[in-house]
C-alpha cells in the first residue's frame, strides 16, 4: 500500500492522515539529525539548522523543534547565542506556517528591548499583537511598559498601567520589572526609576497589585522598598488582606514595633481583625507580655464575625503563660474543653504543659502530661524536655527517669537538649568527681550512653576548667565505641584554647585531621583564637588560608579577629594578604565593626 501511494499519488493531495504517514516515512536525515543535536544541546545545532533554512526544509519541524533552538540560544555561553539569531528564529516560525503565542510575543519584545528597537516592539505590539486578540504576559508588560518610558510616551504608560489589571489581567510587580530591566536595560536606571513611580502612583488601587507587590517585597526582604510602598497609601483604608500581610510580613522580619504600628493604623480606621491577624498579633502580644491589647484583640475578633478556633485560644494561653498569669491560662484551656464546637488538641496541651512548668506549676504540669500520655495526643520534644527539665531541677529524678522512659516508648530518641539538661542536673546537684560517676548514675536509671551524653558531659568538665576529666571523658568515648563527632572535637579544642593551653590545643587539631573529620568554621575559629593568643598571627593566618582552601567561608568573627589583631601589631604585611583573602572570598562586609578594621589595614596596604 505505501508502495503505490509513493508512487501514484502526491503529497499535496492526500487527506491529512495519509499526508501524515507519508511525511513521516520520508523525513529527512538533516531534520533527523537537528533533533538529535538539540536533545544533545550539540553546538552545532546552528549549522545543521541554517541548512535546513537553505534547504526549504522548516516546514518539516514543530513548533517545539523551533522552541527548543531557542531556549538553547537563550541559555547558551558561546557567542552564537545572539538576540539576533532569537528574531530570526521565530521569524522563520512564521515563514514555516506557525503563529505565534504570548510566548514568541513575549521572547520577540524582549529581544528588542535588549537591542534597543522600539519603534518595532510598538509597531508588532499595536498590529499583529492586538489583532491575534493576546493579553499580555507579564513579562511583555514590562517590556511596553519600558519601552512607552524610554519614548517618553507618558500617556501611554500612565493608561498602561492603569488598565494592567482590567484590561490585561496582569499585575504591575516592582521586583518583576527590575529583574526584567537587569535582563534588557542593566544600565538605565532612569527608565526603572520612572517606571517604579508610576507603578507606585497609578498601579496600586487594585487591592490585588498591591498585596501581590508586598507579599513579593516581603519574601525578598526589601524592607526598603516596602516602606516607599506604603507612603502612596499611608492615608488610606486599606483591605483586612493587605493589613494582614503587612502585619505577618513585618512581624516574620522581627519588627514587631512596625506590626503593632499597622494594627494600631489598622485599628484607627475601624477595620475589625479575621483570625490570621489575630493569630499574628497574639504572638506579637506574647512576646511583648501585653495581656489587656492581646484581650482587648480577642474581643474585637468575635465582633468582626470571627470566633475564636483552637488556634486562637492556644496563642491567647501562651501571652498569659509569658505574663505569669497561669490562672487565666487554665481558665482559656477550660473554655475550650467545655465548647463543644473546640477540641483540645496536642499542640494545646503541650502549651499548657510548657507554660505550667515554665510557671512552676510542676504538679499540674504533671498531671495534665499523665492524661495525655494515656489519651491518643502525643507529647512532642520540647514538651518531653520541659518535664524533664522541670523535674530535674526540682531533684525528683524518678520522675525524670520516667520522662527519659516515656521518649523510648513514643519513639523519640532523646536529643542534644535531654542530655544537656539532664548532665548539667548532676553537675548542679550531685557534684561529681569523675566522669565515672556520671556514667555509673545515668546507666542506674537505664539510659544508654551516646554520643551527645559524651558530649553534654565534656561540656561540663570544660565549663570548669577541668580539662584533665574532659580529656578522659573523650577517651571513654572509645571504650565505648562511640566515634566523636566534630562538635566533640571543637569543644575540646575550645576547652584548651580558653584554659591558654596551646600545645594541647594543636595536638588535638592534628588528631582530629588524622582521624578523617572535617574542621567546621568554629574549628578553625577556635584554632585562630588560640593562636591569636599567644602572639602567632602567621600561624592564625595559615589556619585562615586551610579554611579557606576546603570552601569554608570564615564568619563576620573571624575575618575580624585576624584584621584587629594585624591593625594591633601594625602587621601590615600579613593585613595585606588577610584583605587579599577575604575580597577573593566574595565576604559582603554589613557591619561598621568589621568595616572599621577592614578600612584601616586596606588604607595601610595601598
Amino acid at each position: 500500500m505505501q508502495r503505490f501511494l509513493k508512487t501514484c499519488i502526491k503529497p499535496n493531495v492526500l487527506c491529512p492522515r495519509i499526508r501524515a504517514a507519508y511525511s513521516t516515512a520520508t523525513v529527512s536525515p538533516l531534520v533527523t539529525q537537528y533533533k538529535q543535536q538539540l536533545l544533545e544541546n550539540n553546538q552545532q545545532v546552528w549549522k545543521t539548522y541554517e541548512a535546513l533554512k537553505s534547504k526549504t526544509l522548516l516546514t518539516d519541524l514543530k513548533r517545539d523543534d523551533f522552541l527548543k533552538l531557542r531556549g538553547n540560544l537563550w541559555t547558551s555561553k558561546g557567542n552564537w547565542g545572539t538576540e539576533s539569531r532569537i528574531l530570526q528564529v521565530l521569524e522563520d516560525m512564521k515563514t514555516a506556517g506557525l503563529s505565534w503565542t504570548i510566548s514568541e510575543y513575549n521572547e520577540y519584545f524582549i529581544a528588542k528591548l535588549f537591542q534597543a528597537q522600539h519603534q518595532d516592539i510598538l509597531t508588532l505590539f499595536n498590529k499583529d499583537f492586538s489583532e491575534d486578540g493576546l493579553k499580555l504576559s507579564a513579562g511583555s508588560f514590562n517590556v511596553i511598559l519600558a519601552t512607552y518610558v524610554q519614548l517618553g510616551l507618558m500617556d501611554e504608560a500612565v493608561a498602561l498601567v492603569k488598565e494592567a489589571n482590567t484590561k490585561w489581567d496582569v499585575v504591575p510587580d516592582l521586583l518583576y520589572f527590575d529583574r526584567t530591566m537587569n535582563r534588557c536595560m542593566p544600565k538605565n536606571s532612569t527608565v526603572v526609576q520612572t517606571a517604579r513611580e508610576l507603578i507606585k502612583e497609578h498601579g496600586l488601587g487594585s487591592t490585588k497589585t498591591l498585596n501581590a507587590n508586598l507579599a513579593h517585597l516581603f519574601k525578598e526582604k526589601r524592607l526598603q522598598d516596602i516602606k516607599w510602598l506604603l507612603k502612596s497609601v499611608k492615608d488610606k483604608k486599606l483591605d483586612l488582606t493587605t493589613y494582614s500581610i503587612l502585619i505577618k510580613g513585618y512581624a516574620d522580619s522581627r519588627l514587631t514595633s512596625e506590626s503593632i504600628k499597622i494594627y494600631q493604623d489598622m485599628k484607627s480606621k475601624d477595620v475589625k481583625p479575621n483570625r490570621y491577624v489575630c493569630s499574628s498579633m497574639l504572638e506579637i502580644f506574647a512576646h511583648t507580655r501585653d495581656v489587656v491589647s492581646a484581650e482587648q484583640l480577642v474581643r474585637d475578633t468575635i465582633l468582626g464575625g470571627h470566633k475564636p478556633d483552637e488556634v486562637l485560644y492556644n496563642q491567647l494561653i501562651k501571652v498569659y503563660f509569658k505574663a505569669r498569669l497561669s490562672q487565666k491560662a487554665f481558665r482559656a484551656f477550660q473554655e475550650v474543653e467545655k465548647d463543644p464546637t473546640l477540641k483540645v488538641n496536642d499542640v494545646i496541651l503541650n502549651t499548657m504543659i510548657n507554660g505550667l512548668v515554665m510557671n512552676r506549676e510542676l504538679k499540674i504540669a504533671g498531671l495534665l502530661y499523665d492524661s495525655m500520655i494515656k489519651s491518643d495526643l502525643k507529647p512532642d520534644m520540647i514538651t518531653f524536655n520541659t518535664m524533664l527539665k522541670g523535674y530535674v531541677k526540682a531533684n525528683d529524678m524518678e520522675s525524670a527517669q520516667k520522662i527519659i522512659l516515656d521518649m523510648f516508648k513514643f519513639k523519640m530518641e532523646p536529643d542534644t537538649v535531654t542530655y544537656t539538661t539532664l548532665i548539667d542536673s548532676i553537675f548542679m546537684t550531685r557534684q561529681p568527681q569523675t566522669t565515672s560517676e556520671i556514667l555509673t548514675y545515668i546507666e542506674h536509671i537505664k539510659i544508654q550512653p551516646n554520643v551527645y551524653t559524651f558530649n553534654a558531659i565534656m561540656n561540663g568538665w570544660i565549663k570548669q576548667h577541668h580539662m584533665e576529666e574532659a580529656e578522659t571523658t573523650f577517651h571513654l568515648m572509645f571504650k565505648h565505641n562511640i566515634k566523636p563527632t566534630i562538635h566533640t572535637w571543637t569543644n575540646l579544642i575550645q576547652g584548651y584554647v580558653e584554659t591558654m593551653n596551646l600545645g594541647k590545643t594543636i595536638e588535638t587539631f592534628q588528631s582530629l585531621l588524622r582521624s578523617g573529620t572535617q574542621p567546621d568554621r568554629a574549628t578553625f575559629n577556635f584554632m585562630i583564637v588560640g593562636f591569636i593568643n599567644h602572639g602567632r598571627l602567621g600561624d592564625a593566618y595559615t589556619c585562615l588560608e586551610h579554611m579557606r582552601s576546603i570552601q569554608l567561608s570564615p564568619t563576620k568573627d573571624t575575618w575580624k579577629l585576624m584584621l584587629d589583631d594585624c591593625a594591633s601589631r601594625k602587621d601590615w604585611v600579613t593585613g595585606k594578604k588577610v584583605i587579599t583573602l577575604m575580597d577573593a572570598s566574595g565576604f559582603v562586609i554589613t557591619s561598621d565593626s568589621l568595616r572599621r578594621p577592614y578600612n584601616l589595614v586596606k588604607s595601610q596596604c595601598i
